[in-house]
């Protein structure tokens, strides 16, 4: 087979293949792999840029208005959802018209990425993530090189960057070393996803994409990001194919977790004795191995505690829900009703700083669902994960941990890598394992690799 790549629309030729929806399609994937990049006059205070979802509202009007759009059960049902929690405010007059903007209406807003993501090709993802990933490097590396320069270039484009500071690692095109890591950990994610793509249709794909997705993560010293990637591979070790019956396969998966099981008690004891090492992702995993408590005076306490806080607010609130808007005000009351700072054993400066959190921003979306809404955002979050999970996407346990891992953090709802993943479980282009749901590649469309 020719090892020739190609681009191709996931769904028939008549659906329609303009200039302009391939423009906007395009530059709505570069921004959903960029998600930081702040620029005109709509700059979300989230520091996540809301230009690739608008850029998809775009798509979609111009194919309701020129050709057909295709939109599934699934897509109108979260449609449904982001309408209900724009809607459901139980005191509107103690909720900040900016912050229920923000946090409510993002639903609305990224809906049309899940809506366009159907129609991006598997070559489309690919030659963006071949072309993001070297920026993101190159703008890290400058970090170390010459933070003046740095802050000078990027400034502009991330006005919150903060560059290579305190002990963290670089930021690239991100405000935080935390974002920067996480987010090349899910660039790791779609780019094996994409290449699983490519290979099965017998084309020879390079893995370097998915080299320098993991070097940005070690530029970033980032916990989270370091995490991540200890997930991914694991599961990705766990649950790749294996040739030959089932029983067979299960025996394989039995031996790995065995294999498993020995590697990570041989860490745990090694681990036990290893000094610091200085690089900020790596000293956290060490203490997570060494003594899991100690997580709690580091800056994951801000996420635990506003965990428990979402789960006490859905059952305070009788599973119905504090309205959206509600989840900083309720927050606090419930943190100090329950003692949450003496439950988990803060001390120090994490006693002072979390309650103070409050007073910011929710620092993981399950929560801010779960008290805001009740049932309904539980419902809401079974039904993006079962969607996922019942899709013939690549690598399906790895998508659902990296969705889990996002909104267990501080990732906003308007988190665009998030909302591409889950339209790319709906994308026909993007199934694995059905040779014959593949598109087939006309020839006045193949290109050069």
């Amino acid at each position: 087979m020719t090892d020739r790549l190609y681009v191709a629309p996931p769904f028939a030729a008549d659906d329609g293949d303009d200039i302009i929806s391939a423009s906007l399609l395009a530059g709505a994937v570069v921004l959903c792999c960029l998600p930081y990049l702040v620029f005109g006059p709509i700059a979300a205070p989230s520091q996540v840029q809301p230009w690739a979802a608008l850029l998809c509202w775009a798509f979609v009007l111009h194919r309701v208005l020129t050709s057909s759009l295709r939109i599934n059960g699934f897509q109108l049902l979260v449609l449904a959802f982001a309408l209900w929690f724009m809607l459901y405010v139980n005191d509107p007059g103690n909720v900040g018209l900016d912050y229920y903007l923000r946090r409510s209406a993002s639903f609305v807003i990224c809906w049309a990425i899940i809506v366009a993501a159907p129609y991006v090709s598997p070559i489309l993802l690919w030659r963006v993530l071949t072309i993001t990933l070297p920026l993101w490097s190159g703008f890290a590396v400058l970090g170390f090189v010459s933070k003046g320069l740095y802050l000078a270039i990027t400034k502009p484009l991330v006005p919150t960057a903060q560059g290579v500071a305190g002990g963290r690692g670089a930021t690239g095109l991100a405000p935080e070393a935390t974002d920067f890591g996480f987010t090349m950990a899910f660039m790791v994610l779609l780019a094996l996803i994409t290449r699983k793509v490519l290979s099965d249709r017998g084309y020879k794909v390079p893995a370097w994409p998915i080299g320098l997705a993991l070097f940005n993560v070690a530029l970033s010293q980032s916990g989270s990001g370091f995490f991540a990637v200890i997930v991914l591979g694991g599961l990705f070790y766990l649950t790749r194919e294996g040739a030959g019956s089932r029983a067979d396969i299960r025996g394989a998966v039995a031996f790995r977790l065995l294999a498993a099981g020995g590697v990570a008690a041989a860490l745990v004891l090694t681990i036990g004795m290893a000094p610091e090492t200085g690089v900020r992702g790596l000293d956290l995993v060490i203490l997570s191995l060494r003594s899991p408590s100690g997580l709690l005076n580091t800056t994951l306490s801000y996420r635990i505690v506003h965990n428990a806080v979402g789960i006490l607010g859905m059952i305070d609130s009788r599973l119905m829900g504090y309205g959206a808007g509600s989840f900083l005000k309720v927050g606090a009351q419930l943190y100090a009703q329950y003692d949450l700072g003496r439950f988990f054993g803060l001390t120090g400066y994490y006693a002072a700083s979390v309650p103070l959190s409050f007073t910011g921003s929710p620092v993981a979306y399950f929560p801010v669902l779960f008290l805001e809404y009740g049932l309904a955002g539980l419902a809401f979050v079974l039904l993006l994960f079962r969607t996922v999970s019942l899709s013939a996407l690549p690598y399906v346990p790895l998508a659902l941990a990296m969705m889990f891992m996002t909104w267990v953090q501080s990732f906003p709802a308007a988190y665009p890598p998030f909302w591409l993943l889950i339209g790319l479980a709906l994308n026909p282009g993007f199934r694995t394992g059905n040779r014959s749901a593949l598109p087939a590649v006309p020839a006045h469309r193949e290109m050069a690799a």
